[in-house]
């Protein structure tokens, strides 16, 4: 699959499939900055707690991310044949 290919599917993703990934996209991304939160908070005082909260919370919201644009993604292909 080539790169025309690609930005022709993005462009033809139904509007409602967009809109889903879109507020999830900004689920995770909020998620992804509380994580940064607790992180500094790790900077700044050195819990230990902190850092490995910080990361599996920064982990989950990248993982969401992925899951968000790669299920909306599916769905559209299966809505659309």
């Amino acid at each position: 699959m080539n790169f025309q290919e690609i930005i022709k599917s993005v462009k033809q993703i139904d509007k409602k499939i967009l809109k889903i990934i879109k507020n999830g996209l900004k689920f995770s991304f909020v998620f992804c900055l509380i994580a940064n939160y607790i992180l500094a908070t790790y900077t700044a005082l050195g819990e230990p707690n902190a850092y490995y909260i910080g990361m599996s919370l920064l982990k989950s919201g990248l993982f969401f991310m992925a899951g968000f644009i790669i299920c909306g993604f599916a769905f559209n292909r299966i809505i659309s044949e």
